[in-house]
């Protein structure tokens, strides 16, 4: 599925200023405060002076990134008023399939249907700055590609992340640092392509959340009540579960080394080409982008555990109510994930590879749940569990979506097709 697209949409001619800059090189700008003038847009600036005679001077204006609002998401829009290396344009970027449907769960690999509907959000929420934009010239700047892997049980799947984050090869390299347990990412800062793969059901059980949370702040919000009630639909939560999602994030120059064009129109049209012979653009992208990734897993092993009773007396004992009143189990996920690090790793090997105070931590936890320390210093991998990656992430292309999918239409299309009814 295309789960995120980014446009730079370059300005007509008429609103264009060439000038020539401070170091004689020249530039082409546009006039931000005419701009917004004519659009409605608020700006914002580096400076603001007042005189003794009260007359107030404004300095450094430019347009931080606004969120435009639609249907269900929100569509993030900001003005570059140019400069020597960078024609003035408007960037956008949403994700199609939460303003087509409310989530990200599945979603659509039409290029044309995804893209458009960003250009018709902009074009209704901002109407006066669409009719000074060159939509015609409208560039791909980032392509979102995203298929996932069905894993039996959630338990599996958060082993199956442990698993990846020792996975690098050729120009692939981990990123170190993660910023969730549930998460693991390639390539952070490329420019060519990042990758990223997590589990689907924590992530959107954690947007629920920020929602939540954001209604709380803004009860009218009509968007926000839209997209909750879509995204808590017991049937989505349910064919989340279990979910491990592989996203490339494709940036111009992998889009171009793949050969295709960069400009939105031109690439609706590469691909009506590239499938009339049953191929798929989306799937093909997603795996050059993964394909060290795919290479790799084919040599690794995995252990697969059914240690589910020692989980529960964790989740037991290491629990914690959020001031919301909701129940977390993350000390009692981190400590399974010690846990299976020992079974995997050996004692010592697991002592020499962390940090001391976590790792005498974490011992001390478990010794406090009824383990014994020669237990853990004896703990070892059931050979008959060990796997190979490759056979426990299989990504089901003709399996997706569930089966009472619907392609999206268009919220506009659908009124414009009750209009003409009526």
């Amino acid at each position: 599925m295309i789960d995120l697209i980014k446009f730079s949409i370059p300005f007509k001619e008429e609103h264009l200023i060439i000038t020539k800059s401070a170091d004689e090189q020249g530039g082409i700008y546009i006039d931000l405060e005419a701009v917004a003038k004519k659009s409605g847009l608020i700006l914002s600036a580096r400076s603001v002076e007042f005189d003794i005679d009260g007359d107030l001077t404004v300095k450094g204006l430019n347009h931080p990134f606004d969120s435009l609002p639609t249907h269900y998401s929100g569509l993030a829009m900001k003005i570059y008023c140019g400069t020597c290396n960078r024609h003035p344009c408007v960037e956008i970027k949403a994700s199609p399939a939460k303003l087509l449907q409310g989530h990200n769960v599945f979603g659509s690999t039409d290029l044309a249907l995804c893209g458009m509907e960003l250009l018709v959000n902009l074009a209704v929420s901002a109407s006066k700055l669409y009719e000074m934009l060159n939509i015609s010239a409208t560039v791909i700047d980032r392509i979102d590609v995203t298929y996932s892997a069905r894993i039996p049980t959630e338990k599996q799947a958060e082993q199956v992340i442990s698993a990846l984050r020792n996975v690098s090869n050729g120009q692939t390299k981990c990123t170190r640092a993660q910023e969730w347990e549930t998460t693991c990412m390639w390539n952070e800062g490329s420019r060519h392509r990042i990758l990223i793969a997590y589990l689907k059901h924590p992530e959107l059980m954690r947007q629920c959340q920020l929602i939540k949370s954001a209604i709380a702040r803004n009860p009218r919000n009509l968007s926000l009540r839209n997209q909750l009630q879509v995204m808590e639909d017991p049937k989505l939560q349910k064919f989340s579960k279990g979910l491990v999602r592989f996203e490339g994030r494709l940036k111009q120059r992998f889009i171009n080394n793949f050969g295709m064009p960069l400009n939105f129109f031109q690439a609706v049209n590469y691909q009506l080409s590239y499938e009339s012979d049953e191929k798929s653009l989306i799937a093909d992208l997603w795996h050059a982008s993964f394909k060290d990734v795919l290479s790799a897993l084919e040599g690794k092993n995995m252990n697969i555990y059914s240690d589910d009773n020692i989980y529960e007396i964790l989740k037991n004992r290491y629990f914690r109510i959020t001031p919301k009143g909701n129940v977390t189990y993350a000390k009692a996920q981190r400590l399974f994930g010690f846990y299976r690090r020992l079974v995997n790793e050996g004692y010592d090997g697991v002592l020499q590879n962390m940090d001391r105070a976590t790792f005498w931590r974490h011992v001390s936890d478990l010794l406090a749940v009824g383990f014994s320390k020669a237990q853990l210093q004896n703990l070892t991998a059931d050979k008959n569990n060990i796997v190979p990656l490759m056979q426990i992430i299989q990504v089901d292309f003709s399996n997706q979506r569930p089966d009472w999918y619907v392609e999206p239409v268009s919220l506009f299309e659908k009124q414009m097709n009750t209009i003409k009814v009526a």
